[in-house]
């Protein structure tokens, strides 16, 4: 499928899965409208500077109005939203006792309540929407709430889009990545004494040996946002990890 003439408006785009996808979609043709909390400004001289077409709005997605004023954005900038993926979102490990309502609130506001939000605006439009959820929607570890219930949510509301908004001509599916080697893991393996062990340790329990690049996930969103590869696919998730998730085996035994 050409992306040339088509817009796609990425959430959380300023790294990791975020920014791999908006590079992908702006190589493939597409005008990205980009959103999010850190300015976007690099990124888009990077397109542009390869001859493609990208516009970016920094706001917070935990504002419920922020939704109306990302599309009013991307229609004022193109006329028309084609693609939407919904990608924004924050780890917040907390555990069901220690997690207070501050927690909660700020995981669940942008984890799950933005997305629902953002989609909302797209309605009677044809468009496929792309959720990005987590494989802490099917299976988790102690001290992950909220941020697995949030997720949860997600292909919940995935499946309530897809269903709803199917005779309107929109498609609505969503990925579910593992391990995926991005800034935020970055951060979370240097919190340990020996960083390159740990990293070697996780990379160990995945049967292909390795943990995800943003790239990896890109392409699976671009596959389901590409009617003419997945035209008869909607309110389904797609799990990106590597074979973790098949893996029945004690970690102690790797």
């Amino acid at each position: 499928m050409s992306w040339r003439g088509k817009t796609v408006v990425v959430t959380g785009a300023t790294r990791g899965i975020g920014a791999a996808t908006v590079e992908l979609f702006a190589g493939g043709g597409a005008h990205v409208i980009g959103h999010g909390q850190d300015d976007g400004a690099e990124l888009v001289a990077g397109i542009r500077a390869t001859g493609g077409q990208a516009d970016f709005l920094v706001g917070d997605l935990r504002d419920p109005a922020e939704g109306r004023r990302l599309t009013d954005f991307a229609l004022r900038h193109t006329g028309r939203i084609d693609v939407l993926v919904n990608n924004a979102g924050a780890n917040v490990f907390a555990g069901t006792l220690p997690a207070g309502l501050d927690e909660w609130n700020d995981c669940l506001d942008l984890d799950l309540r933005a997305v629902w939000l953002v989609a909302a605006e797209h309605l009677g439009r044809p468009a496929a929407i792309v959720n990005v959820a987590s494989n802490h929607a099917h299976s988790t570890m102690p001290g992950i709430f909220p941020y697995n219930v949030a997720k949860a949510g997600v292909l919940a509301l995935t499946q309530s889009l897809a269903l709803e908004l199917a005779s309107r001509g929109t498609r609505v599916n969503a990925v579910c990545p593992g391990y995926i080697d991005t800034p935020i893991n970055d951060a979370y393996f240097s919190g340990f004494d020996d960083p390159a062990a740990e990293r070697a340790r996780v990379e160990a329990l995945h049967p292909l040996h390795r943990i995800g690049r943003p790239q990896d996930v890109a392409r699976a969103i671009r596959f389901l946002a590409d009617e003419d590869e997945s035209g008869f696919i909607t309110g389904t998730s797609l799990t990106i990890d590597g074979g973790r998730s098949a893996l029945m085996q004690d970690p102690r035994d790797t």
